[in-house]
């Protein structure tokens, strides 16, 4: 099996600075959906069986164009991305990256019940992704594409790994870069990571 995973497209609230986290549900914006068009059009060739997405707008617009050839498609609340509380549609202000930054050294730290006030903890996230990674090893399916978000794959990318949480903050995506990982029945194997020539290739924004 291989489990192709990708972030979604650039919103408004990426390139203000404005954090998004699951309670904010906002639109691709035009940037946005040139990159969704030409990660389409870089992997269109591929006989993906399965199609997964978040529940909020910004993967599912991302992976539009995959639905419409008529892939199977799921929508997961397990894959919305990490909840940040009161930080959700603010503006990142110098006293909220600190905060952030504290935030991020403690989960490194392993105290993973920390949180925003009002948000998801690391071990919250660990239990929602370990339980989507156990129903990913349930699919028959060969080729599965899946659009996340940038937290989301932060996690699984430590999680499918075999590495602690303490790992997520290590791992950083661009908006629709690509991750590649094949499961040989008991364990995954990292092929792809943060892969974006589709953007590259045609100077495409990656902010």
């Amino acid at each position: 099996m291989k489990i192709y995973l990708y972030r979604h497209g650039q919103t408004v609230y990426n390139i203000n600075g404005i954090v998004q986290g699951r309670g904010v549900d906002s639109s691709l914006n035009q940037t946005g959906v040139e990159q969704a068009l030409a990660f389409f059009d870089q992997y269109k060739h591929i006989a993906f069986e399965y199609l997964i997405t978040s529940t909020l707008k910004r993967t599912q617009q991302t992976a539009e164009p995959f639905e419409q050839l008529g892939i199977p498609t799921e929508r997961l609340s397990d894959l919305d991305e990490i909840g940040w509380g009161e930080w959700e549609g603010k503006s990142a202000d110098e006293q909220m990256r600190n905060a952030y930054l504290e935030l991020l050294k403690s989960w490194s730290n392993g105290n993973y019940d920390n949180s925003a006030v009002g948000g998801d903890s690391a071990r919250q996230m660990g239990k929602r992704l370990t339980r989507f990674v156990e129903y990913l090893k349930t699919l028959e399916h060969q080729q599965i594409l899946v659009c996340t978000h940038g937290g989301c794959l932060a996690y699984l990318m430590a999680i499918l790994q075999e590495q602690p949480l303490s790992m997520m903050p290590e791992y950083k995506h661009h908006n629709t870069g690509l991750c590649v990982f094949e499961f040989d029945g008991e364990r995954f194997h990292l092929k792809v990571q943060d892969d974006i020539s589709h953007l590259t290739e045609r100077n495409i924004k990656l902010k």
